[in-house]
């Protein structure tokens, strides 16, 4: 009986572990969903953008948390959400 319960708790952690930290999930898109300014954007076009722009979710904060240092970066990542600005 312990056996089969700690294999499957093994398997379960390697189920889990799996998943790569820094892949977008879609909790991840969710909260990008919800930043998104409807006002402004569209935002399936915002979220799939940014995902594109920034294949690892950790570049992405990373990224916008020190603009000084990736100017060039972030400008091009605006010029490309302009293409989903609404009209």
């Amino acid at each position: 009986m312990k056996l089969k319960l700690f294999s499957f708790l093994a398997i379960a952690i390697l189920f889990t572990s799996c998943d790569d930290p820094q892949a977008w999930t879609d909790e991840r898109k969710q909260v990008l969903t919800d930043k998104c300014d409807s006002d402004l954007y569209d935002c399936d076009c915002y979220v799939k953008t940014t995902v594109e722009t920034f294949p690892k979710a950790q570049d992405y904060n990373k990224t916008l948390e020190n603009e000084s240092a990736n100017e060039e970066k972030i400008d091009a990542y605006y010029e490309k959400l302009s293409e989903c600005m609404t009209e």
